[in-house]
């Protein structure tokens, strides 16, 4: 059994475009921004990592040689066809992490309690982030039942049930062979959830930090001083 980081790394970043190279190359803190969660990964029991990418992304599968990484080639249509594709050579009972690439977040060992719920026999592990009310319109929100136990996952909802998204997770490979039945991986563990599996949440921080448009770049660059190391 291994701890495999994969990571889907094969948009087109439409919402920050023009770009001159790759969204996951853009440096900040003085480091692409892949570097965050590659470094979170490894923190957290990853022996592997695999990041799937299109071949026209030159400079990121420069990069991803240059630190050991694994590189799955293709054009996948989604999120989750990404995360499938970095699994598919994987046993089933391998750990993989998955994670976004432009996305910074506290504390760096915050895939060590989900990788150990895993190992104590949760279906997933999720490390939560509670973020800005005026963020979590566009974000996969987490929705709690009475007890605190993890009912659902809301992806971009209207009306936010919580203030906590999930930003990073952990599963058998065997658990994640079923994102074909979904097109985002938060929409998967919401069918989980309404199954009835164990999916359990980790409440890590309020440190998050996503550069998925212009703004958010902007907004991150001129808090500099404030990103993690």
């Amino acid at each position: 059994m291994e701890i495999v980081g994969v990571i889907p790394a094969a948009g087109h970043a439409l919402r920050l475009q023009p770009l001159v190279g790759s969204k996951e190359m853009l440096e900040i803190g003085g480091r692409p921004v892949l570097d965050y969660l590659v470094e979170r990964m490894r923190v957290g029991g990853c022996t592997r990592l695999r990041i799937v990418t299109r071949p026209e992304k030159e400079d990121l599968i420069a990069h991803a040689e240059e630190i050991g990484a694994e590189i799955v080639l293709g054009h996948p249509a989604t999120v989750s066809e990404s995360f499938l594709a970095g699994v598919a050579a994987l046993a089933g009972d391998d750990i993989a992490l998955i994670g976004f690439p432009d996305t910074i977040w506290e504390p760096v060992d915050g895939y060590r309690p989900v990788v150990a719920a895993v190992h104590e026999g949760a279906d997933v592990g999720l490390g939560l982030f509670r973020i800005a009310a005026s963020d979590l319109t566009r974000s996969d929100v987490v929705v709690f039942g009475q007890t605190g136990r993890i009912t659902g996952i809301d992806v971009k909802p209207a009306e936010p049930a919580s203030e906590w998204v999930w930003g990073c997770a952990a599963a058998r490979v065997d658990t994640w062979a079923g994102l074909h039945r979904a097109e985002w991986p938060g929409s998967y563990m919401d069918l989980l959830c309404r199954e009835g599996r164990d999916v359990r949440g980790f409440e890590l921080s309020d440190i998050w930090l996503d550069i998925g448009t212009q703004e958010a770049l902007r907004h991150i660059r001129e808090r500099s001083s404030e990103i993690p190391r």
